[in-house]
């Protein structure tokens, strides 16, 4: 038989028998579509969840600082972090975002109308906002522009909002800073810095200039991909920091238990994911395989027939083993339509390109998985049938 009359054959033949291979189908199917998505946005899923999960969040934020010196030889610490050693941090591999901090010691002196109170003042740069994962819970955060002008505007926490005005929405108001006129541009969300709701953010270079006794940049957040770059990244800060403040000693800090915690149930979801996906695609070749059990049994008189007229062993075997592979790669070609909407959907939900590299990647492997469960689950009943004595098949009813 000609392989083309094979496969035409093999085609009729499934498509005849679609009510009961609709089930193994939509099986293949769906674990097709479900490997599709995980190995294709597997990565950009899990930077989604660091970058949007608080917990997870707090598992990938390391903090720098310089190491406590004795206050009886210096009462006053002058160190600061140099640009040069920011610059050089951000080019550490596994880094998404570098932050900066000044602090003033004390409180400063708040006024609007004739309200007077007292808050603590932080003095942060514009990637401080996306370090932490921070929006504004009404109005907006200064950013990059604000830092380069020098702008007279601040971030309230929330806290600090309704002790001034009792009220959130407050954009576009004046306050007294330490007898400096602050325009507020936003209130800060009560989810990324819970700790820091009755404190005042003021550009850095603004607060530099307008405030007194404000520290020099004197610590570091760092906010890396994924939980997996943590430990390269905690590797690599001592040796960038010491290239260019030799005699600086540093302190860094990282919430160990979370990022283990975190670690382990990121293990558990893809062990779990893994093992779902593995389970959907064997159950599709189980199906098979009792598909085509079936429909040997089935057509018993009708391979009798065909090895009665000259059909040779090999001819009714190939004929079975090319059902169960059409069968099998049809449903896998449908999984990867299936699993390429998946993928949009998903890019489209965290907000990311999918990775195409990746996407065919996952298809060649699903469909090399898609022939070895064709061939292995037809290979039984593809045996059977080809040893089928004429006269028994002749005589089955």
């Amino acid at each position: 038989m000609r392989p083309t009359d094979l496969f035409r054959i093999s085609c009729i033949q499934v498509l005849r028998q679609y009510r009961k291979n609709i089930g193994v189908a939509l099986t293949i199917i769906l674990g097709t579509a479900g490997l599709i998505v995980v190995l294709t946005m597997g990565r950009s899923i899990e930077e989604s969840i660091c970058t949007d999960l608080e917990l997870i969040g707090n598992a990938t934020r390391i903090t720098i600082l310089f190491k406590q010196l004795p206050t009886t030889r210096y009462p006053v610490d002058k160190r600061e972090f140099k640009q040069e050693t920011i610059d050089g941090l951000k080019t550490i591999p596994g880094i998404d975002q570098v932050g900066v901090i000044a602090v003033r010691n004390g409180y400063v002196k708040v006024m609007y109308q004739n309200n007077i109170s007292s808050f603590q003042m932080i003095a942060v740069d514009d990637l401080f906002w996306k370090v932490h994962n921070s929006s504004a819970q009404s109005g907006v955060l200064f950013d990059q522009e604000d830092l380069k002008q020098h702008s007279a505007v601040c971030v309230l926490g929330q806290r600090t909002a309704q002790e001034l005005f009792g009220d959130l929405d407050v954009a576009g108001q004046f306050i007294s800073v330490n007898n400096s006129i602050f325009q507020i541009v936003g209130v800060l969300d009560s989810i990324s810095m819970s700790d820091k709701d009755r404190h005042i953010f003021l550009p850095i270079t603004t607060a530099q200039d307008r405030i007194s006794s404000v520290s020099p940049v004197n610590k570091i957040y760092i906010r890396c991909h994924s939980w997996d770059d943590v430990e390269h990244v905690i590797a690599s800060i001592p040796v960038v920091v010491n290239s260019f403040q030799p005699n600086d000693e540093i302190e860094i800090f990282l919430p160990e238990e979370i990022l283990a915690r975190v670690k382990a149930i990121a293990l558990g979801v893809k062990i779990f994911v893994q093992l779902a996906l593995l389970a959907t695609l064997l159950l599709g070749g189980i199906g098979i395989w009792n598909i085509m059990m079936m429909s040997v049994r089935s057509r018993t008189r009708e391979i009798g027939l065909k090895k009665a007229i000259g059909a040779e062993d090999h001819d009714i075997f190939f004929q079975f083993l090319t059902e169960s592979l059409v069968l099998s790669i049809s449903a896998t070609l449908m999984g990867f339509f299936l699993g390429w909407g998946g993928v949009t959907i998903t890019a489209s939900i965290i907000q990311n390109v999918p990775p195409k590299d990746l996407f065919w990647l996952s298809v060649v492997i699903g469909f090399s998985f898609s022939l070895i469960l064709g061939i292995v689950a037809g290979l039984a009943p593809a045996i059977k049938a080809s040893r089928m004595e004429v006269v028994n098949a002749l005589r089955y009813e």
